[in-house]
């Protein structure tokens, strides 16, 4: 996949805590002269013939609570411009949480991929696909993750659609 060529993967995060969008905001930067330079390097010296695929770029709008991430959605899908994946905290108080921010989304979008992450366990993955189908399209990670490995795989679950 040639990712410099391509539209950026347009992602809405919603989380309440800043150091949480912060580590987001880290693994969805995009910084193609990095990592290209590095991997041309090492194929240049060592004869590589594996090719690794290049991260995509992503385009990240950052909310800290649910109602400004409903916002941000409707906002988005009135521009003709729906975001290509929502990750929303299961928790965000004050205020609506992530599961009915993600209800409502899916009910104006029902192709947008949702991605659930908590550090709590209170709402099961059952639950979450009964509330947010269908669960082809529902994603449920645990906190503490690695943002780096959830940055790869929204670009694999985008890549699918």
């Amino acid at each position: 996949m040639d990712t410099t060529s391509e539209a950026p993967i347009r992602v809405l995060v919603a989380d309440d805590d800043a150091l949480i969008l912060k580590c987001y905001r880290r693994a969805l930067a995009h910084a193609p002269a990095a990592g290209a330079d590095l991997e041309s390097l090492s194929e240049e010296l060592f004869d590589s013939t594996a090719k690794s695929t290049p991260q995509p770029a992503f385009e990240l709008v950052e909310c800290s609570q649910g109602n400004e991430a409903l916002a941000a959605a409707e906002a988005a899908m009135a521009e003709d411009e729906p975001f290509d994946v929502v990750v929303l905290d299961v928790r965000m108080p004050p205020g609506i949480n992530g599961v009915e921010v993600g209800e409502r989304i899916r009910r104006a979008d029902p192709e947008v991929p949702i991605v659930f992450v908590s550090g709590y366990s209170d709402v099961s993955h059952q639950e979450l696909a009964r509330r947010v189908p269908p669960a082809s399209r529902l994603h449920v990670y645990a906190k503490p993750l690695s943002f780096k490995s959830l940055a790869r795989d929204i670009a694999t679950i985008v890549r699918k659609m």
